[in-house]
């Protein structure tokens, strides 16, 4: 009966650490694309995509290893973001705190549902100098840090 338990409880924490690996090497949150606003090229629009199944929750985004001056999460009901886009009338557009909701997965959205539900996600910051981002958040519980290198055109 004692070897049939630790038998159990062996597999159950090798599953585990595989399924713990498995998530670690495959991190959910991606950069689909990034943008400056036409009028303001200090304020970016880095757009984010959920590639995992469950909810993503943001926890913190670094520029150059500093905290933003000012840095929102912004959800659109309707078309993806570019750098011509009136944001700030737009009813289809609304910006929140970082944490204050979570990332759907892109595979669960209903692109069908235009104007009703969630169809694009990204973070607006402003700095003056943006070479690299640093975004930390949750995926499971799990924590994750996505780190990129913004291209600049030259």
């Amino acid at each position: 009966m004692k070897k049939i338990l630790f038998v159990f409880l062996f597999s159950v924490l090798v599953v585990g650490a595989v399924f713990i690996i498995y998530v670690k090497s495959n991190p959910p949150l991606a950069i689909s694309a990034y943008t400056s606003l036409k009028d303001n090229p200090t304020v970016k629009i880095i757009e984010l995509e959920n590639k995992g199944l469950q909810e993503i929750q943001l926890q913190q985004v670094l520029i150059n290893d500093k905290i933003p001056e000012k840095i929102e999460l912004v959800v659109s009901k309707s078309a993806p973001f570019e750098a011509e886009m009136e944001m700030e009338n737009d009813p289809n557009i609304t910006f929140y705190k970082l944490g204050q909701i979570t990332i759907f997965p892109s595979e669960f959205i209903d692109r069908q549902a235009i104007g009703k539900q969630p169809q694009h996600y990204a973070v607006r910051m402003e700095a003056a100098d943006m070479k690299m981002i640093t975004i930390k958040y949750t995926y499971l519980k799990i924590p994750f840090t996505l780190k990129a290198t913004l291209q600049t055109k030259k």
